[in-house]
């Protein structure tokens, strides 16, 4: 049995309460018994990405000692996520492949850069990222999670659905090369929610720092007062996925 604790968005320095919530969250995962085999992270860790932001998510995260895999967000900056949270710059896209036991991860960076110091919300994957996936998927045939921040396909919520990932057609025609991709894991909507794309399941993690509602419900569209969510997969040795989502208060 494969455990995957799965967080997303906790967009530090965001708001006075984000680092009690992140940390809230952690300590949660920590507190599992048997141990996840990994903690997975799809995306804004940082609320404006500077440096000191990025310094209080490593002091946090470094609370689980165990298989740690973090991706960038759209509120996230390259360079300084690369210095805290991979060890040193990098150039381009900061995609990454992590082993956990027989099973694979490969996270891509949906992140596009601010233009003239304004953040862009909405996703979209480089060439470079496209064939750097098709190719290790090619590499191995073992089962492989495929994570990002954006989700690559419509949900249903009006404002979510206008900065997900652009070029989703795109990332179905390699997925559609490749059948022991499991599942794509991603953030961003800050809600949870579970739904298809390339004929595998999509599951969006939650929100950490808030949440955000349905178009249908009365709470204002960014729930502040929302518990912190995360999401468990379990992937077990006959290959059935199976999600639950907490909510912590």
């Amino acid at each position: 049995m494969l455990t995957v604790a799965h967080v997303s968005d906790l967009h530090i320095g965001g708001r006075p309460e984000s680092v009690d919530r992140a940390a809230l969250v952690i300590r949660h995962v920590c507190s599992l018994s048997p141990a996840p085999d990994l903690l997975l992270v799809t995306g804004d860790v940082a609320d404006h990405g500077s440096p000191e932001e990025y310094a209080t998510a490593r002091d946090l995260l470094s609370a689980w000692d165990g298989p740690l895999l973090v991706g960038t967000g759209n509120h996230d900056v390259r360079g300084p996520f690369a210095r805290a949270l991979l060890g040193g710059d990098r150039e381009g896209p900061l995609d990454q492949e992590l082993d956990v036991g027989a099973y694979r991860f490969l996270m891509l960076d949906s992140l596009v850069p601010a233009v003239d110091g304004q953040r862009i919300d909405h996703g979209e994957l480089a060439a470079s990222s496209l064939a750097w996936l098709d190719e290790r998927l090619t590499a191995s045939s073992r089962p492989t999670f495929v994570c990002f921040h954006h989700p690559p396909t419509t949900v249903g919520i009006g404002r979510a659905d206008e900065i997900q990932l652009r070029n989703g057609p795109e990332l179905e025609a390699v997925l559609a090369r490749h059948p022991h991709v499991v599942a794509v894991l991603v953030g961003h909507n800050h809600t949870m929610c579970a739904t298809t794309f390339a004929g595998r399941p999509a599951l969006v993690g939650g929100g950490v720092v808030s949440s955000v509602t349905l178009d249908q419900e009365p709470q204002d569209h960014i729930w502040l007062d929302g518990p912190p969510t995360l999401a468990i997969h379990l992937l077990g040795d006959e290959g059935r996925l199976t999600t639950f989502w907490r909510a912590l208060v």
